[in-house]
């Protein structure tokens, strides 16, 4: 492990001196390496200070592939460069959107979010309770190279959804959710695309996968108390608090298709065995059912009997907000 360490540090400092003469993937590759070693020291953040340097000053020298690894590997190492991200998100607007893979714009995103870089226009898609008249045009979405972004990937996850992994598919989900971006036309697609006639299904999906797919949609209705407290009469909406919550899930989705949701995810988690999720997991899944008001009771009574068994083992702790979700 120390021989690795002073490897690591090595490369960092005599990488350092010469990252300009490096091609977009060969820095895309250095920065994933470092973020999947875990390698964190002084020389490592100016590494990573570098490559988000040529990022902002070759942004157009950096393929889709490149763009949406070393975006991840920023967000994985926790080095977050507003000017850097905002580069590399520029890369994924309306003009080049198509050229990018399911996997390039998932992982552009889902660093986009974890970093907590949220679009400038925060409400442009709330089509269910934001006005038109406050919602940005196309041309002033194209003006933020973040908004755009999430536009753009939106766009595209509804227009070809099948060519997206179930781990894909709910990390641009979890994407919009965990930034706080309400997009109703994107979860509805998606909820019709996964129990629709012909859907995919939650059979392939991981614990993780399902536990955080209904986290997103339950968090979507969340945030509509935000939406309202901002907005306040414009909204157009007639409930408030956790009715309001339970009305906005239904208007963005539909009763029948959010019901039939979580119904579904509730069946396949069952098949698959609650002592396959882990804590958090346990924890993402129940809490979106009690969000929304939905109870399906044979998910939590064996919810329940695992959360006891696994409280009753000193080596299976939960955490403090597990515990209270």
């Amino acid at each position: 492990k120390e021989l690795v360490y002073q490897t690591l540090e090595v490369i960092a400092e005599n990488s350092l001196l010469r990252l300009d003469k490096f091609k977009a993937q060969e820095l895309n590759n250095m920065a994933w390496g470092f973020a999947r070693l875990g390698h964190r020291s002084e020389r490592s953040e100016k590494l990573f200070g570098g490559v988000a340097q040529q990022l902002i000053q070759r942004t157009w020298h950096f393929k889709p592939q490149d763009v949406g690894a070393t975006l991840w590997s920023f967000a994985t190492a926790e080095f977050f460069d507003y000017d850097a991200f905002r580069a590399g998100a520029a890369r994924l607007n309306f003009r080049h959107i198509r050229s990018f893979k399911p996997q390039e714009m998932s992982n552009t995103v889902w660093a986009l979010a974890t970093a907590g870089f949220a679009p400038q226009h925060i409400r442009a898609f709330d089509t269910t309770l934001v006005p038109g008249s406050q919602r940005p045009t196309k041309e002033m979405i194209g003006k933020d190279p973040i908004t755009e972004c999430f536009a753009a990937v939106a766009s595209e996850v509804m227009r070809r959804p099948h060519e997206f992994k179930d781990q894909e598919l709910k990390d641009v989900l979890w994407s919009f959710s965990k930034i706080g971006v309400r997009h109703p036309a994107l979860f509805q697609k998606m909820a019709k695309h996964i129990v629709g006639r012909n859907g995919r299904g939650f059979s392939s999906f991981s614990s993780q996968g399902l536990g955080n797919t209904l986290w997103s949609f339950a968090k979507q209705a969340q945030l509509s108390l935000e939406v309202i407290e901002t907005l306040g009469d414009s909204v157009k909406l007639v409930s408030t608090g956790r009715l309001a919550v339970y009305e906005t899930s239904n208007l963005d989705n539909g009763e029948d298709v959010i019901k039939r949701l979580f119904v579904r995810a509730a069946e396949a988690g069952i098949d698959m065995g609650l002592d396959r999720f882990t804590n958090q997991d346990l924890s993402n899944t129940v809490w979106a059912y009690s969000t929304l008001g939905l109870l399906h009771t044979k998910f939590f009574k064996k919810a329940e009997k695992e959360v006891v068994s696994r409280l009753k083992q000193k080596r299976n702790k939960f955490r403090g907000q597990e515990i209270a979700n």
